[in-house]
């Protein structure tokens, strides 16, 4: 299972020595990939609460082992993650580095965390079996920290005509990006395994410029989700585009598992009169409606976008949930997305080429006003924003390197009680990518 943490090398080496070995190596050389990515990061996180302030760094290690297809139908991938410690200050929180039972980072981790039959037939169906990553509308693979949380289960994709793809996954099990283990899903008031699956059903169409895109979510028992976005792109005059998006997100409770303090962090349930935490059956209908605008230009790129909430929209899909957000007025530091708030979002980017190929910058600035408690809207209400700056640099002198510095600054005005509104923060994240193709 490459879990020990002692022996932190043992499951990239392991699935090295896996990938050489294999019949599918030898059979069908073209087509098959073996990479090694590094990512050194680092979090400097100051909260309004002095307790809560704390660093952390890490190093990540992916092997990344892809077979081609045997028979033009068959193949496999293999993936060996680890993460070692580098540093870590102030509060013990699973943000970087993993924190063993004792409340104690680990010094590091090893798994194996992707190990998947692949299937396809001609250009029309493609699927896989097995640990993978998941990339979707309302399902993702964060890829934000020193490796990505990965899932267990099937996943499909079918084409049955040019421009309509129709896809779905069953998963039953995940390793989050902070633990070595995969573990069943659960609620923050239940036991692991208690939500029995996720299922994720959906469609998108493409022609030309045009794009809609349709999807469903289910944590059986928990919580069900659904979302349609539509955009379409003008080509104008001087070779820039203007692409303009609208969209919709539902959440809704789902059954026994959607109970008081099952959302913990985001739904103000516990609030209700006579409320028995994970005990009393809640109710969630959130809604969310978006309109967006993006604009690139040469170098430049600027984008705007407006959504509005009734009741709260609800981000986390299982306990331990994180960046599933498809709405462009997302923060990261909080979700923007509580009972009745509006947010409006303001961003520019510029790709620096003539200074230093490669590098970018992007600034954004997000507004939410009127944000309402879930439960009672006379117990809470609050404003929020955040400030994200944006720097990326393709290193031109040596082909896979990246570096990567982010800032964010989240501030909060609050009354009374309202979970999804958290305290002031004040980020400083650090990235540098390396990628290394041996085939």
């Amino acid at each position: 299972m490459c879990t020990h943490k002692n022996n932190y090398m043992l499951c990239p080496v392991a699935i090295l020595s896996a990938g050489l070995s294999l019949p599918t190596l030898a059979a069908a050389a073209d087509g098959q990939t073996l990479e090694l990515k590094t990512r050194a990061i680092y979090f400097d996180r100051d909260y309004e609460s002095d307790s809560n302030d704390r660093n952390q760094g890490g190093l990540g290690l992916q092997l990344n082992y892809e077979s081609a297809y045997l028979a033009d139908i068959v193949g496999v991938g293999l993936s060996g993650y680890s993460v070692t410690k580098l540093e870590a200050s102030g509060r013990n929180s699973s943000d970087v580095l993993s924190v063993d039972n004792d409340g104690d980072f680990e010094d590091s981790f090893g798994k194996l965390g992707q190990a998947f039959l692949k299937l396809k037939y001609q250009g029309i169906a493609s699927g896989k079996i097995g640990r993978q990553l998941h990339k979707s509308l309302l399902l993702s693979s964060s890829n934000s920290r020193a490796i990505p949380n990965t899932y267990s289960g099937a996943s499909f994709d079918l084409k049955p005509f040019n421009g309509l793809t129709l896809y779905g996954a069953w998963y039953d099990k995940w390793s989050s990006r902070s633990d070595s283990s995969f573990v069943g899903f659960q609620t923050d008031t239940s036991s692991k395994g208690a939500i029995n699956a996720l299922e994720n059903y959906g469609a998108s169409y493409l022609n030309g410029p045009f794009n809609l895109n349709i999807e469903y979510l289910r944590a059986q028992e928990f919580l069900n989700k659904t979302g349609v976005v539509a955009s379409y792109t003008f080509k104008l005059a001087n070779a820039s585009n203007l692409k303009l998006t609208a969209a919709m997100h539902t959440s809704k409770d789902d059954g026994k598992l959607f109970v008081t303090g099952a959302e913990s962090a985001e739904y103000d349930d516990e609030d209700e009169a006579g409320a028995v935490v994970g005990q009393t059956r809640s109710q969630n209908d959130g809604k969310g409606v978006y309109l967006a605008a993006d604009w690139v230009f040469s170098n430049i790129e600027l984008g705007g976008a407006i959504t509005k909430f009734s009741d709260a929209w609800i981000e986390d899909n299982y306990a331990g949930d994180h960046g599933t957000n498809p709405f462009p007025t997302a923060g990261v530091l909080a979700d923007f997305s509580n009972r009745d708030e509006k947010v409006w979002m303001l961003k520019a980017g510029y790709k620096w080429d003539q200074l230093a190929k490669g590098l970018k910058t992007v600034v954004s600035y997000k507004s939410g006003s009127d944000a309402r408690n879930s439960a009672n809207t006379s117990l809470g209400k609050a404003d929020e924003s955040e400030l994200a700056f944006d720097l990326s640099y393709q290193i031109p002198a040596v082909k896979g390197l990246a570096f990567r510095y982010i800032f964010l600054d989240y501030n909060s005005d609050k009354t009374g009680r309202l979970d999804g509104v958290k305290e002031d923060q004040t980020d400083h994240r650090l990235y540098l990518d390396y990628t290394f193709s041996f085939l």
